[in-house]
Formats: C-alpha cells, sequence, structure tokens
C-alpha cells in the first residue's frame, strides 16, 4: 500500500484533519506530529501530510505508545515509559531505527529503552514507518524500518520569521505530568531550533484498583541551526540531550537508575538544477549510558527459605556508542531518478554486573553482559525509481560487509561456545516496488524485497543474560557463529476512494531464514540460584514465516461529522520449534467517530480500541495466552482564536482491566504487566 495515515485510525488532529491538503514543512504555530506508513521505497511514497498534530494531541507520553493506534504496529511494555515499537510482528533490532538519518541502538541489554525513545513527542514533526525491506537506502539490516523526523523549520524570503510553542499537560491515574516549550524562526540564510520537555510520572491503577510500579522522570532537549550561503548549498548541525531517573520496570528483573542520552550530527546538502540533482552528506555520533538497580525489586529482601536467603543488591552499569556516516548522489534523467549513497555505522556496547550481599556489600561475584563488543557495518546501495503514464516502478540494491568482535569474553563463554567471537559477513539485500494507478482514482501497489540483518552483541556474546525478546527470565547464552537473518517479503495492497469514503488494504507475507531463536541446553548449568532451571542458547532456526495484514476506512459525512475503522491481523509460525513466533498481537482494531462544532474550533472524538483473545502462543518459551479486550476513550479540544488550546480526555472510560499480548510479563509473578484503568487527562498549550 502506498500510504496508511495513522490519524485516520486515531483521534484525529485538528479542525482541518479531514482535509487532503498537501503541505511542506511547516511554519504554523503548532508542528505536526504525523505518522506515515508506507510499503514500498521510501522514495515512491505519496505522503499526504494532514494538518495538525496527530501526536501532541493523543495524549501519549511515549512516541511508541502511539503505535498502538497505528494499524499494523504496536508496542511492547516494560514499564510506564521507553516502549519498544512493533512492525508486523517484527521486534528490537528487526526494526531499523534512524533520527534524521542517524542510525540508533537501545542502552541496555533489558532494552529498557527502546532505539528511539531519547526522543521527546514534542520535538517529533514526523515519523515514518516502512513496513517491509524497502528502506535499504536508510541502511543497514532493515526488516522494515522507522525514522524519527525532528523539527526543521522551512527557510523563508523575506525578513525572520519566529514561531513557538508551551503546554502542560497532567492525568490524573498515574499523577502525570508532561511540560514542553519550544522556539524556532528562520530566514533566506539561517534557521534555528531549540526545544525541551519534561516528564514525571508515579505508579497507576490499573481497572482492578490494583497498583502496578509506574515512577519515572525524564528531561529532553533538543537543538538545530542551519545556514544556507546559497540557494543551493546548506550546512547543518543538530543535536539533542536527554536524561532520565529512577523508572520502574515490573517487567524486567531490574529498575532502572538512569539514562543519559546525547547525539550530534552534522549535515551538508547541495541541491543542483541539472542532471546531478543532490548531493548530501552527514556525519554524527551519539552517546547512552544506563544504570539498572534491583533495590524495588523481591531479590533486595532477605527471605528464608530461597537461594539465597537474605538480599542481594545489583549494579548493572552499561553504555551503547554509535558513531557513523551516510552519503548520498541522486541523478535526475527526466523520468528516471538514479541514486547511489555509501553509510557506515560503528556500535560499541559495554556492560558489568556486580552482585553483592545487601546487608554488608560483600561481593559476591562479578560478570560482564556486554563484553565491549562491537559491531561494524558499511554497506552501498544503488537505487532507481521511473515514473511514467500512470505507472512508478523503483529497485534498490544493497550490498553489506559486516564485522563483529568482543574483548572481555569470560572463560567460561570461550570453553562453551564454538568458533572464533571475531566475525566478519558480506550481506546482499535488494527490493523493487511498483504502484499502478487504476481507473477511479484507485491505485495498486506490489513490491518484494529481501533484507538481511546481522546478529546482536548479546545474541552472538552472552554469558548466561536474560534474553528480551523471549519474555522468559531464564538465562541464555550466546552463539558468535550465528548466521544474519534473511527476511524475504511480497507486499500487495490497494487504495482509493468510494464517494467520500476512504479504503486501504494491505497485505503480506514474509520467510525469515535462518531466523534467530533459542533452544535449550542441558549442558549448560545456570549462573544466578534465582534462575529458572533451563539455560537455553542462541541459535538459527530454519525459517519463520509471517503472512497479514491491514484494512483501514474512513468516511468524512459531513463538515461536521466523520467516522472511521481499521483492523490489523498477523500469523507467524517458527518452524524450528513448530510453534507459533513468540511475540505476536491477536487481530486488533479500532474504531473512532469525530464531531466538529463551533466553526470546527471545537471537536469531541469517541474512539475504541480491541483485541481479540491470543492463544496462539509459543508454549515451549513459556509464553502465556490473553484474553480479549476492549477499551473506549472520549477526548476534545478548543482551539481559541488566541493561539491558546485546551484539551481533555478520559481514557479507558469504562475502567476495564487488561494487559496487551505484548506487555511483558512481571518475571516474578508471571503475570503481564496491566494497562492504566480509569485515566483523566487535561491540557493547555499555546502557539505562536
Amino acid at each position: 500500500m502506498t500510504l496508511t495515515m495513522a490519524l485516520l485510525a486515531t483521534l484525529p488532529a485538528s479542525a482541518d484533519s479531514d482535509s487532503d491538503t498537501e503541505t511542506e514543512t511547516p511554519d504554523l504555530p503548532t508542528v505536526r506530529g504525523e505518522i506515515l506508513v508506507t510499503s514500498s521505497i521510501p522514495e515512491m511514497a505519496t505522503e499526504r501530510r494532514l494538518p495538525g498534530d496527530e501526536i501532541g494531541e493523543s495524549g501519549v507520553l511515549d512516541l511508541a505508545e502511539y503505535f498502538r493506534s497505528v494499524e499494523g504496529l504496536s508496542a511492547i511494555r516494560r514499564g510506564s515509559i521507553n516502549l519498544e515499537p512493533t512492525v508486523r510482528g517484527l521486534q528490537e533490532d528487526q526494526v531499523g531505527a534512524f533520527v534524521d538519518g542517524t542510525r540508533t541502538f537501545a542502552a541496555g541489554p533489558g532494552r529498557m529503552d527502546s532505539n528511539i525513545s531519547h526522543v521527546g513527542t514534542h520535538a517529533t514533526q514526523g515519523v515514518r514507518v516502512i513496513k517491509g525491506p524497502y528502506a535499504l537506502a536508510w541502511g543497514a539490516g532493515t526488516l522494515s524500518a522507522l525514522e524519527i523526523e525532528t523539527i526543521r523549520p522551512s527557510f523563508v524570503s523575506e525578513g525572520f520569521r519566529w514561531n513557538g510553542s508551551l503546554g502542560y499537560r497532567y492525568g490524573d491515574n498515574a499523577g502525570s505530568a508532561d511540560a514542553h516549550a519550544g522556539v524556532w524562526g528562520s530566514s533566506e540564510k539561517f534557521r534555528l531550533y531549540l526545544g525541551g520537555g519534561y516528564r514525571e510520572g508515579d505508579d497507576y491503577e490499573d481497572g482492578n484498583g490494583d497498583i502496578v510500579p509506574g515512577d519515572y522522570e525524564s528531561t529532553d532537549t533538543r537543538w538545530r541551526f542551519g545556514y544556507r550561503p546559497s540557494e543551493n548549498l546548506l550546512l547543518e548541525y543538530s543535536g539533542g540531550y536527554q536524561e532520565q531517573f529512577d523508572i520502574d520496570y515490573p517487567g524486567r528483573l531490574l529498575d532502572a537508575t538512569y539514562f543519559y542520552g546525547r547525539s550530534h550530527a552534522l549535515e551538508l546538502t547541495w541541491n543542483g538544477e541539472g542532471a546531478l540533482s543532490e548531493v548530501h552528506g552527514q556525519v554524527y555520533a551519539n552517546r547512552k549510558d544506563h544504570l539498572m538497580n534491583n533495590g524495588e525489586k523481591p531479590t533486595a529482601q532477605p527471605m528464608p527459605g530461597r537461594i539465597p536467603p537474605f538480599g542481594i543488591e545489583v549494579a548493572l552499569p552499561t553504555e551503547s556508542n554509535t558513531e557513523g556516516g551516510r552519503f548520498r548522489v541522486a541523478v535526475d534523467r527526466d523520468v528516471v531518478e538514479w541514486s547511489f549513497g555509501a553509510d557506515y555505522y560503528r556500535v560499541q556496547q559495554n556492560a558489568s554486573r556486580t552482585i553483592s550481599r545487601r546487608s554488608n556489600g560483600f561481593v559476591l561475584f562479578e560478570d560482564v553482559v556486554w563484553p565491549d563488543a562491537e559491531i561494524e557495518d558499511l554497506g552501498g546501495w544503488g537505487q532507481v525509481v521511473w515514473a511514467g503514464d500512470g505507472v512508478r516502478v523503483g529497485a534498490t540494491v544493497r550490498v553489506d560487509e559486516v564485522d563483529a568482535t568482543a574483548a572481555e569474553l569470560s572463560p567460561f563463554y570461550l570453553a562453551n561456545t564454538s568458533g572464533s567471537p571475531d566475525q566478519s559477513e558480506s550481506n546482499l539485500s535488494a527490493a523493487v516496488s511498483a504502484t499502478f494507478d487504476l481507473a477511479d482514482g484507485w491505485a495498486f501497489t506490489v513490491g518484494a524485497g529481501r533484507a538481511v540483518r546481522t546478529a546482536t552483541a548479546q545474541e552472538r556474546y552472552s554469558d548466561r543474560f536474560p534474553s528480551t525478546r523471549f519474555q522468559l527470565a531464564a538465562e541464555f547464552m550466546g552463539n558468535p557463529e550465528l548466521d544474519p537473518e534473511a527476511s524475504i517479503e511480497l507486499d500487495a495492497g490497494i487504495r482509493g476512494t468510494v464517494g467520500d469514503l476512504l479504503v486501504e488494504l494491505d497485505t503480506f507475507y514474509r520467510e525469515i531464514d535462518d531466523y534467530i531463536t533459542v533452544a535449550p541446553d542441558p549442558t549448560l548449568p545456570k549462573r544466578l540460584p534465582l534462575s529458572p532451571p533451563v539455560v537455553f542458547r542462541y541459535v538459527n532456526g530454519s525459517r519463520a514465516t509471517y503472512a497479514g495484514g491491514e484494512l483501514l476506512l474512513r468516511h468524512r459525512v459531513n463538515d461536521l461529522f466523520s467516522w472511521r475503522a481499521a483492523l490489523s491481523y498477523v500469523r507467524a509460525e517458527d518452524e524450528a520449534l513448530d510453534e507459533p513466533v513468540l511475540g505476536i498481537a491477536p487481530l486488533n482494531g479500532e474504531v473512532g467517530f469525530r464531531f466538529h462544532l463551533l466553526e470546527r474550533r471545537l471537536w469531541i472524538d469517541l474512539a475504541t480500541r480491541f483485541a481479540d483473545r491470543q492463544d496462539r502462543v509459543a508454549t515451549s518459551r513459556f509464553e502465556q495466552e490473553t484474553p480479549g479486550w476492549a477499551v473506549y476513550d472520549l477526548s476534545a479540544g478548543y482551539e481559541l482564536a488566541s493561539g491558546w488550546t485546551l484539551t481533555a480526555a478520559v481514557d479507558n472510560l469504562a475502567d476495564h482491566a487488561y494487559a496487551e499480548h505484548l506487555n511483558s510479563p512481571n518475571p516474578f509473578t508471571r503475570e503481564r504487566i496491566s494497562e492504566l484503568g480509569r485515566s483523566l487527562r487535561a491540557g493547555v498549550a499555546f502557539g505562536f
């Protein structure tokens, strides 16, 4: 499918959000926080940009949380914030993550932060999601991909234009607060942005009235400065800083003491008027530090009869540092655009764990979790996009050279794995997609592609450390000789209108060869007494298959009323284990109704999100079934002529107790993390 707008499946964003007006980068008092989703080569997507702040008015405190409102996307909850985005059943590093073109990875082996969680919602101008192996020009390992686009003001021809915004939102359940402020401006030669936000929250009540740990505190700042000495040349620097403290993770063995994230990027872009249409280069670096602790976990308390019976103290500092660059040249030859490029990243990850007796500080043992691991990827690609009469065709070919190594491997790891820790591989990826304009405004899109993902440092070098992809607090052993996963996917979709009714249907089939999974290894002794008795080893399975799709309907009945409906479904099998792939959401969807009043300054929205029972679970990996559920949300907003906007909402109106299937289970109780019960929130924002 060429494009699926997240807005159509969730809370529409503004009084003009039913318009199909195409716009450029905003110069408006409010910045559009929109999500654009495509199942084709990104450069071919027909992107309808709808006015309004989709993400901001949805009330989410986390970008990935908003994905739950988008057909084909979802998110894994391990705590109140820093949710993990998923795309059609793909998780973690199967989904390539980029921020303004820079590659980003999680800060810790427990993935208490997702790859994109260090960018605040209010600095986000847009999110592009590629459902399938079509973002090969973005970077390596993109079985699917997403990119966060932060605020970039447009250049203006006269004077210097300033805009800004500030706002505050409060939610009674969890006592959540979200404050933000930003200013941006531009002239013919300069543009700049500076903004920041602060979020905090406490424990919350689920629909049963039970308390779920949910403390967090987060501060983030982003900035940008661009200089255009001529109409053809642009030099730009951007950066960001985030710090988070005291975050509860009921879905992990540990909580987070802190996160620190710093990022810097420098870009140079030249745009020509002849055949050579663009030359673009970028270099970047990001640094992430993280510390985990068990201070509020059961392991911190003495418990007679347990091994050990005394309370322990766990300290797990980590760092994940990425540096890289990319280069692109585009040649425009009438109806054909050729582009070529190269990109490089190096991710260095180091983490160690110290376990002590809490009462006297006696160190029981220390071990290495990320053994000063380093993965480098150098890739080159070529792409052609051809536009004919009612037909657009694009194709991309990519080659990657990968090197992986680790410097601090334990004697146990070396004695219980085969092969050298130093590994190299060459990976070939390719994709083609085409869009055909049909009669009466309908379009048909079809695509096929192959993308290859190299194994992560954790999959290669773990020494009996818990895995996040298998929802079990067991111990997992790395495998340095893992082959990369190779995904082959077919996509087909159709989009069109019947009167004022928009219809979008997307379908896909995917096979992942050498699927990285786990198998029990009874020869391995566990490391910690409290761990389950079976130790698992990362292995290459034979194949995993996925099939499914999304359906979206949207109807603007008149100027006062519109409705929308969406459905998503994925069915996946792990052929090596002869059971479903772990962590697949059931059939789910949303239905919503929207009313506009008072010359469209007032909007009222009623929506229901729902999910079917999920009884297709990976029993060999202790995945549990989840019942079906439905929740109802009511929201409203009013735009004052003075630039102020007021919003209010009641989420989970019926105070229903439920847990989404992708929520992590509590490792001590095995119960999935519950979602919030009834929650009232209100906000005020001002833009100029």
